[in-house]
């Protein structure tokens, strides 16, 4: 693939990761502990996948066609770089580089020239100001502001009561 189409680029689907087989020792629910006193105001539903084909669809053809320049073999190169990634997918931490290989870094070529504005996802908020007031997964940032978060989650150590005691405020730890 010396050159793609924007929509070329983006349409590529990676094989799923695989976690180990849980062990009986595995705790079940969310690992996160956090040592910050934040609280979310709200929670909401958020359908990003309806947002994401909703803006596709509106964008004209002229930018779904735009030529992006990568290097050939670029999908089967960060293919390998997924199948060969050693780490026991079983951690928050362990799922950064692979979301890094397969998305984040495609996101941030595919807006590059693009006609309306994006924010690129960074690995680390040192930069952005105002900074984040913990360390997110990964952040987007857009003319040197933050303003999105990226929290990766373990879906095997969450079920959907967890996430469902969480949008209604029942599941309070302090």
């Amino acid at each position: 693939m010396a050159s793609a189409t924007r929509d070329e680029f983006l349409s590529h689907v990676h094989h799923e990761l695989v976690h180990p087989e849980p062990d009986s020792k595995q705790k079940k629910g969310s690992p996160t502990k956090s040592t910050q006193r934040y609280r979310w105001r709200e929670l909401l539903l958020w359908d990003i996948e309806a947002e994401a084909l909703a803006y596709w669809h509106a964008l004209g053809d002229d930018q779904k066609t735009a030529t992006l320049a990568v290097m050939p073999g670029y999908w089967d190169f960060v293919q390998l770089q997924l199948d060969k990634y050693r780490q026991p997918l079983t951690s928050e931490p362990g799922l950064r580089v692979p979301f890094s290989n397969a998305f984040q870094i495609p996101h941030n070529i595919a807006m590059e020239a693009a006609g309306d504005v994006h924010a690129e996802m960074w690995t680390e908020g040192s930069q952005p100001d105002p900074q984040p007031v913990a360390n997110a997964d990964l952040i987007m940032v857009y003319d040197g502001k933050l303003c999105g978060l990226i929290e990766l989650k373990t879906w095997w150590k969450v079920t959907e009561a967890e996430i469902d005691q969480v949008r209604q405020g029942t599941n309070q730890t302090d």
